[in-house]
């Protein structure tokens, strides 16, 4: 084959810029799936919060609000398949008027969370929600 008619030859075209583009690709799909997940890890942890949040206005006592914390966190845990009950934590707080929710979840577990092809958030993914408690004015 002579070298002006290999500079005219496309056979190979696709398969190098396939073999060029592959990379990028799979790093971008990579960081969407991984994001993705940890959106709905992050909205999940939210939504126990609110409902632990909402759990505690029944609550009369510290004590009594965080134990319907952890409650509601522990009863919502089997629609949630994608967080596991020995990673999180729950603490209520109690300032003034209000009483605070906070949920935390380590994610470190995650294999998404474990990669070094893409920067992840931090695994450690915590939410808070606000209430009033019951009976206060």
């Amino acid at each position: 084959m002579t070298f002006a008619r290999l500079l005219r030859a496309k056979r190979g075209t696709s398969v190098v810029e396939f073999a060029l583009i592959l990379p990028l690709f799979a790093c971008m799909l990579y960081g969407i799936l991984g994001y993705g997940q940890y959106f709905l890890l992050a909205h999940s942890v939210q939504q126990l919060a609110n409902d632990a949040a909402r759990a505690t206005v029944a609550g009369m006592t510290a004590t009594e609000r965080q134990t319907l914390a952890s409650a509601s966190v522990a009863a919502s845990l089997p629609s949630l398949p994608q967080l596991r009950a020995n990673r999180i934590t729950t603490t209520t707080t109690e300032t003034g008027q209000v009483v605070t929710v906070s949920v935390r979840f380590d994610a470190s577990t995650v294999p998404m969370f474990r990669n070094t092809m893409i920067p992840m958030p931090d695994p450690m993914i915590e939410r808070r929600a606000v209430i009033r408690p019951g009976g206060v004015s």
